[in-house]
């Protein structure tokens, strides 16, 4: 059998009120064409690009090597610990447990939360969402709104959301490039004003909207809101932002250490040799800036600025090395799961 390797796929552009023209004009990124010729998503509002997906209907497809064409449920069925690793396939079955994006949040975010693993599990037979945002640029006006002031309550968030002022209660960030935000899974949250963000998730797509910025009181841009199912999984305590935001430290540095996924921030100046001593799962990527190769087995793999790739756990060894000044990458990896850590179950 052919050795596994390194894989790129091909992003999935996805168009959102909120989004903007900087992932096609300034990453990249492309936007495929219809049957009739016309794109199949304006390129003007694309919020998101899901890079590494095995959501239904959204699935990542393999877009370079022997596997080319196929997608990630494809490689889990048939490969499966020797993609995540065997202590990782022990917990998510043939499950690939992450779901890495990149956003462009250029108008306004609906102010929203995500369920726990117990709240999604019992209601809805999927993981929660518990997620991590890496700020790759921002404009001078940008914002993020993250977790409450102070301790709040279900009633007077409720009224809030009503009356539209939901945004007074949040704390109010203005983002600089190398911000991180841990987002854990009950906390409120929503951007505005121009930020690329690089986003890393349970494999979810539950979101609950309380508060939509006034879009949901109009016929022409009303979205399905979700303010009495989210009530009770918010934690309404006042955020402590010592806990959940930072900035990068420069060299290498831990910015992500929890049950779902750990991260590290590493300014790529030599090349960095990596074993599965080191790290058990497999490891993704993320070029935030500059440009790196990654060779493994004899092939180089290249990953350019706003790419990702995936490095299977069945590589045993390899190395990323920079091809710019400046470069920066994100390692994502999976820490060790144990029987305690609480992942949902089917």
């Amino acid at each position: 059998m052919k050795k596994l390797y390194p894989f790129k796929f091909a992003p999935y552009a996805k168009e959102v009120v909120w989004g903007g023209s900087s992932l096609v004009s300034g990453f990249g990124k492309t936007v495929p064409m219809r049957e009739d010729g016309n794109p199949s998503a304006d390129p003007a509002h694309i919020g998101e690009t899901w890079e590494v997906s095995d959501m239904p209907g959204r699935l990542s497809v393999v877009s370079n090597g022997f596997l080319a064409g196929n997608d990630i449920s494809d490689l889990m069925e048939t490969y499966m610990g020797e993609i995540v690793g065997d202590n990782a396939f022990d917990y998510y079955n043939i499950q690939f447990p992450l779901l890495i994006k990149l956003l462009d949040i250029c108008g306004r975010l609906s102010v929203q939360v995500h369920p726990d693993d117990v709240t999604a599990g019992e209601r809805y037979g999927s993981y929660g969402k518990t997620e991590f945002w890496y700020v790759i640029d921002a404009q001078p006006d940008a914002e993020v709104y993250m977790g409450f002031k102070r301790d709040t309550s279900a009633a007077e968030l409720y009224a809030a959301c009503k009356a539209g002022t939901a945004q007074e209660l949040m704390n109010v960030f203005h983002p600089k490039k190398g911000d991180y935000f841990f987002v854990e899974a009950g906390t409120v949250h929503a951007a505005a004003g121009g930020v690329i963000i690089a986003e890393v998730q349970e494999s979810s797509d539950i979101t609950f909207r309380l508060y939509d910025w006034g879009r949901e009181n109009n016929p022409a841009t009303r979205r399905e809101m979700h303010l009495e199912e989210a009530l009770d999984c918010i934690d309404f305590k006042q955020y402590d932002e010592s806990k959940y935001h930072g900035h990068t430290e420069k060299g290498i540095c831990n910015i992500a250490s929890c049950n779902h996924f750990g991260i590290n921030s590493i300014d790529l100046t030599a090349p960095r040799n990596v074993n599965r001593d080191e790290l058990e799962s497999f490891v993704v990527y993320i070029c935030t800036e500059g440009g790196a190769e990654i060779d493994a087995d004899g092939e180089t793999y290249t990953l350019g600025r706003g790419e990702t790739i995936l490095v299977p756990a069945a590589v045993d060894e390899f190395t990323v090395r920079p091809v710019k000044e400046g470069t920066h990458v994100l390692e994502v990896y999976l820490p060790h799961i144990t029987e305690t850590d609480g992942y949902f179950d089917e």
